[in-house]
């Protein structure tokens, strides 16, 4: 087993000694892979005093008071060989001041060693961080300037989505630490109200609580411009190496009338195929319970092609119960490229209006499916892996979404058809080792208990390469407290599997293994 991190396949600047950042978001899982020739390539100098070369692979902003690793690996350059038992010292030191020890370790037989250490709660916004390696081979000093700093995600909320002009618009922020969800307590949160022409009518800032909340409120006056007003916050500092992060809802302003009557719309079916008839039913009654009572009715379908295309124009009139039943067919065709993906979409359009001459409306949208089963395949890593069993995932659902148990037949290339059956989640694997560079087609059909039958051919692409890796977890989702079990795959027979664990861009644990 043997994998690669997205961050050992950047070109590094020419130089001895190397740190590679890390910018990944989300927690992920990263299999970095690579042979000792791999690793060489990434540091190869133009000019070398000793055999000796370091890389360092980790990011280079940290959030204050959390635990956080970096991987150091210590190569022999001139005999391609990791160097087992390199003295490694990390330290951390601001401009001005005193470094302050992290961690002090050696190399494994991989030549690699996780560097782990906290982030003191009071360390300065900038800083540098300095890995110094000394083996037999050579020594080497690297310096990687770091941020310190705390990155929040912003959730902006008002009191409602419309307002009539007079009216106050309550607005409320949550702001929370990006890397572990610590409320951003006495930050300073920024308010902004913009009008449908882009004019700044309003504008506070405000200290966050010990929840991390932060709250305004911005008056309408009574003649306003009316339409979508957009509510921004920004929360973050304003150096040159501070992050600032904003979050925005839009909110309508707009004289209104409170409705009379619901209007609600049924059909006989949750999908349609095209041609098929549609049966339905529209009810109207008053919010007090009495029904609307011959009031008229127009249903109106229409699709989308180049523009918006009624097909179906009803009207009728409800009974003494508030009730109007209708039908129609649909069309046998729907232009556009809405089924070429499996489903497309039919729009409902209810106008009920009462002997008051009061108006209500309401609207439905009606799945039409090419098919009466919707096929979707995926493969594990998004994309094939060559030289190693890949598990392409194969999901069978009805158009409305609930999963159809189905038998289902995969062949690849025209090959032998492999049978399998999709469980009560309509879900079932097909596996399968492509080789390198190839382009696979992927031919799958399926037919549920009812004997509804479908088909779709899924075109695979194989990445180039023979030292391609595959990182396969027990599951899809793990709690806090639970064990995470891995395995790496690669066509690759010798070299060293490096795992980094990255949490919002900080790398949260690393680890190293033979290829066996």
């Amino acid at each position: 087993m043997d994998t690669q991190t997205a961050t050992a396949n950047i070109p590094p600047r020419p130089g001895k000694a190397r740190w590679l950042a890390t910018t990944l978001h989300l927690l992920i899982i990263l299999a970095v892979v690579a042979g000792f020739a791999a690793l060489r390539w990434i540091t190869t100098l133009p000019d070398r005093v000793d055999d000796q070369q370091t890389v360092v692979v980790g990011p280079t902003r940290f959030a204050p008071d959390s635990d956080a690793s970096v991987r150091v690996v210590v190569q022999d350059f001139a005999a391609g060989e990791p160097i087992a038992g390199a003295q490694v010292k990390v330290s951390l030191q601001a401009e001005g001041s005193k470094a302050l020890p992290l961690f002090e370790g050696q190399t494994d037989e991989t030549g690699s060693l996780p560097v782990r250490f906290h982030v003191p709660a009071d360390a300065p916004p900038e800083a540098q961080i300095i890995v110094e390696t000394v083996s037999d081979v050579g020594q080497d000093r690297v310096e990687q300037p770091v941020t310190i700093q705390r990155d929040y995600r912003l959730l902006l909320t008002s009191d409602k989505p419309l307002y009539q002009p007079g009216q106050t618009i309550h607005m409320r922020a949550l702001a929370l630490s990006t890397f572990d969800l610590t409320p951003a307590r006495g930050a300073t949160v920024d308010f902004l109200v913009e009008d449908p022409k882009g004019n700044k009518v309003f504008r506070q800032s405000v200290t966050a609580s010990d929840f991390g909340v932060a709250a305004a409120d911005f008056t309408l006056a009574d003649m306003v411009n009316q339409g979508d007003y957009k509510l921004s916050v920004a929360i973050g500092g304003t150096g040159e190496s501070a992050t600032r992060s904003y979050a925005e809802k839009t909110v309508e302003v707009r004289p209104y009338v409170l409705p009379k009557f619901a209007v609600n719309v049924s059909t006989d079916r949750s999908f349609y195929l095209p041609g098929q008839r549609v049966e339905g039913v529209v009810q109207a009654d008053y919010f007090f319970g009495k029904p609307v009572a011959l009031g008229e009715v127009q249903v109106v379908g229409s699709v989308w092609d180049v523009e918006r295309t009624v097909v179906v124009d009803l009207r009728g009139q409800t009974d003494e119960n508030g009730t109007y039943e209708f039908s129609f067919d649909l069309p046998d065709y729907f232009a556009g490229s809405g089924l070429e993906s499996g489903q497309t979409q039919f729009a409902l359009e209810v106008t009920v209006i009462d002997q008051t001459d009061h108006a209500e409306q309401t609207s439905q949208v009606l799945p039409i499916a090419a098919q009466p089963l919707v096929i979707e395949a995926v493969a594990e890593s998004g994309v094939l892996k060559p030289g190693v069993e890949n598990i392409v995932y194969i999901l069978t659902s009805y158009p409305d979404g609930r999963p159809a148990p189905s038998q289902v037949r995969v062949s690849v290339d025209g090959g032998e058809p492999v049978p399998l059956t999709s469980g009560e989640f309509g879900l079932t694997q097909f596996t399968f080792t492509p080789e390198p560079g190839s382009y696979h087609v992927l031919f799958i059909s399926a037919r549920d208990e009812a004997g509804l039958w479908a088909s779709r051919e899924v075109d695979f692409e194989t990445e180039y390469g023979s030292d391609s890796v595959l990182l396969r977890p027990d599951r899809a989702a793990y709690v806090v407290g639970e064990t995470m079990k891995l395995v790496a795959f690669t066509p690759v027979e010798f070299g060293d599997v490096y795992l980094d664990i990255v949490k919002a861009g900080q790398t949260l644990s690393t680890r190293s293994t033979r290829v066996t």
